[in-house]
């Protein structure tokens, strides 16, 4: 069972989701060669895992921890943008990243979901032998 890759509108925004890392990345160049390291490999890693999302796969992801991820940053993003006045480069990343994190989950899930259903219906049918169910019953003209 493979999941489809995601629609046009979604992959925008996931690609500007890792956009907003950029001053993130920026302003990581200006810490020491261990702060550099970390905040690249932190932004490799987001932009792998969104990559994950909107592509074509064959593998479950783990949804629970994407969720839980897209939320505190989401909702860490929004806040710190709100309360501060200025932007902020975290705050930035971390918004916009969210954001564009729980867009590509949502349409994961429902791809995901739309798989396993057409996987099911493909074993149905070729369990019943070839015979279609019908869910509205029996057609009138068998009954005359």
């Amino acid at each position: 069972m493979a999941v489809a890759g995601a629609s046009r509108i979604v992959r925008w925004y996931a690609y500007a989701g890792c956009l907003t890392v950029v001053p993130f990345v920026g302003y990581g160049f200006r810490l020491p060669w261990y702060g550099t390291a970390v905040v690249l490999g932190g932004a490799l890693a987001a932009w792998a895992l969104m990559m994950t999302l909107i592509r074509p796969t064959a593998v479950r992801l783990p949804l629970p921890g994407v969720w839980a991820a897209a939320g505190l940053l989401a909702v860490y993003g929004t806040a710190s943008l709100m309360l501060q006045g200025t932007i902020s480069p975290g705050a930035l990343a971390a918004g916009g990243y969210g954001w564009a994190l729980a867009v590509a989950a949502l349409s994961y899930q429902r791809r995901y979901s739309a798989a396993v259903r057409s996987a099911a219906a493909a074993t149905m049918s070729r369990s019943s032998g070839g015979a279609t169910i019908s869910a509205s019953g029996p057609r009138a003209s068998s009954w005359v």
